[in-house]
């Protein structure tokens, strides 16, 4: 085996365990203010990111699903907007 198949099979074995055994915590409370995917390509399995405002005025970034990225725009209030969207 080369070292190039090597690494797709360690790459692809090692996203497989981390997409398994990992659920996302739900974000602080806030409004939405921004929303960033950061990393391309365009797939359902890349980390989707959205910033809040606290109540107490702190910005918040957090990893969110793909689902709860679509379903909260800028300006909803989270995490009520994954939840009357479903």
């Amino acid at each position: 085996m080369n070292r190039r198949t090597y690494a797709a099979l360690a790459m692809t074995a090692g996203a497989v365990a981390l997409l398994a055994g990992c659920s996302l915590t739900d974000g602080p409370a806030g409004v939405v203010v921004a929303k960033a995917q950061r990393t391309p390509p365009a797939s359902a399995t890349r980390p989707y990111f959205l910033t809040v405002r606290t109540a107490d005025g702190d910005r918040k970034d957090f990893q969110v699903y793909v689902e709860d990225f679509d379903r909260c725009s800028v300006g909803e209030r989270y995490p009520r907007c994954k939840e009357t969207h479903a």
